[in-house]
C-alpha cells in the first residue's frame, strides 16, 4: 500500500480497474502455480562483526526470491543495547494482474546494492521507529530486521504465475518463512519481539503473524507484539468480496493464510485480526491509520473498481473498529486496539519522529506495557 509512483500510470490503473483482473493470468499460469507453502526449520543464527553494530547490513538469501526470480534478502541493524527485536516489513506497490504489475511501480528485485536500492531512505537514515537518538522512541534500543517488498503481493503470496506474458514470483509469504529461519535462532534468547510493517508491509505482517509467532513459540518465546501501520483490512463491502477473491486467486492465498484462516474467504480478510488472537493467546496488537489515508484510498479504489471517497474510508475504519470492540473482545486475554487520527498521511512509524503524531508515543507505550490500553479514535 505504498504510493503508486507515476501520476500518469495512476490514472491508467484507476480508469482500467473497473474492467477487473487480467483474464489471461490464470490460464497462463505455469504448472507449479500452486505450490504448498514451505515448512519452517531453524537455520543458522546471524552473526555480525562487532564493528557492524549500529550499521545497516544486508543479509543475502538465495532461498528468497523477488518477483523477477532473482534472489532476495533482508537488512539488519543490530545493537548491543538490548536483545529486543523489531521485525519490520516494508511497503511497496501492488501486482496482481497485467495492469497493476505494469503501472503500480511494484519492485521486482532488490537491485544490485540492496541497502541503497531496496531499503527505504527513511529507514536507512534512522527516522521514525529506527531513530536511536530519539528519547521518545520506545523502539530505540531494539535490534532491527527489515524485509523489503519485492514480490508485489504484500508479502502474502506463494504462487508463480504470468501476467501479460511475463512471469512473476509472488512468493512473499515463503520469503518470510525463509527469513525467520535465520532470525528466530538469532533471537531465541531475545527480549521483547515486535512484529510491524508499513503499508503493504502492514498487510503482510498481519497475514504472516501466525507463522512468525509460531516460529518464535518453537524456541519458547511468548506471542510477539503486532503493530500494523497504514495497512488496514476493512470489512466487506468496504473491501469487496470480488476484490478479495481476485487477490486470493492471483497470489494463491489458499496456500498461505488459507491454511489457518478458513473464514478469511467466507467473511473477509479482516478475520485475520480475530484468528491471530485466538491462535496466540496474549497477543497485543494495534492498527494505526489516518481516517483519509490517500494511498489506502487509492488502493481500495483500484481493488474495488470505484472511487473510494474519504467519507467512505472513514466509515470503513469506524466499522472495523466497532467490529473489533465487540467481536474481538471475546479473544481476551488477546487484545487489539486502533489508533485513528485525522488527515491523509500515509503511515506514522517512519519518516518523522513518533511524537509528531500527538498521543502516538503514549499509545505505543501502553500497548508495550502489561495492562489494558485504550483505542484512540479522534
Amino acid at each position: 500500500m505504498q504510493p503508486l509512483r507515476s501520476p500518469a500510470l495512476l490514472a491508467i490503473v484507476v480508469v482500467t480497474a473497473c474492467t477487473g483482473p487480467d483474464p489471461t493470468a490464470p490460464d497462463a499460469s505455469p504448472p507449479d502455480a500452486r505450490p504448498i507453502a514451505p515448512g519452517f526449520t531453524l537455520g543458522e543464527p546471524i552473526v555480525l562483526d562487532p564493528a557492524d553494530l549500529g550499521r545497516w547490513v544486508w543479509i543475502a538469501m538465495p532461498e528468497m526470491a523477488c518477483a523477477d526470480g532473482t534472489p532476495g534478502g533482508f537488512a539488519v541493524n543490530f545493537t548491543g543495547a538490548s536483545r529486543d527485536l523489531v521485525f519490520y516489513l516494508q511497503g511497496g506497490g501492488i501486482c496482481y494482474d497485467q495492469i497493476t504489475c505494469a503501472a503500480s511501480g511494484a519492485a521486482t528485485s532488490v537491485g544490485d546494492d540492496p541497502l541503497t536500492t531496496a531499503l527505504d531512505g527513511s529507514i536507512r537514515d534512522h527516522q521514525g521507529i529506527f531513530d536511536r537518538s530519539d528519547p521518545d522512541n520506545p523502539f530505540r534500543d531494539s535490534n532491527y530486521v527489515v524485509v523489503p517488498h519485492c514480490t508485489g503481493d504484500h508479502h502474502t503470496g506463494y504462487r508463480v504465475t504470468t501476467h501479460g506474458g511475463t512471469t512473476f514470483h509472488h512468493v512473499g509469504y515463503a520469503n518470510i518463512t525463509r527469513a525467520l529461519e535465520r532470525v528466530v535462532p538469532t533471537f531465541a534468547d531475545g527480549g521483547r519481539v515486535v512484529l510491524t510493517g508499513f503499508s503493504a508491509g502492514g498487510v503482510g505482517i498481519t497475514a504472516n503473524y501466525h507463522q512468525l509467532a509460531s516460529a518464535f513459540a518453537s524456541v519458547g518465546q511468548p506471542p510477539p507484539y503486532l503493530v500494523i501501520d497504514a495497512g488496514p483490512f476493512m470489512r466487506p463491502p468496504y473491501l469487496t468480496t470480488t476484490a478479495q477473491e481476485m487477490l486470493r486467486e492471483a497470489w494463491n492465498l489458499d496456500g498461505t493464510v488459507g491454511t489457518f484462516c478458513d473464514t478469511c474467504f467466507t467473511s473477509g480478510f479482516h478475520e485475520l485480526y480475530r484468528v491471530n488472537g485466538e491462535l496466540h493467546s496474549g497477543l497485543r496488537s494495534s492498527l494505526i491509520c489516518t481516517y483519509e489515508d490517500s494511498v489506502v484510498r487509492l488502493l481500495y479504489s483500484v481493488l474495488n473498481g470505484e472511487t473510494f471517497e474519504p467519507d467512505r474510508m472513514r466509515e470503513g475504519l469506524a466499522d472495523l473498529a466497532d467490529w473489533g470492540e465487540t467481536t474481538l473482545a471475546s479473544s481476551r486475554p488477546s487484545q487489539h486496539r486502533v489508533f485513528y487520527f485525522d488527515g491523509e498521511r500515509h503511515g506514522a512509524l517512519q519518516g518523522a519522529p513518533l511524537s509528531a503524531v500527538p498521543g502516538l508515543v503514549e499509545f505505543l507505550n501502553g500497548q508495550l506495557g502489561t495492562g489494558d490500553w485504550p483505542s484512540v479514535r479522534s
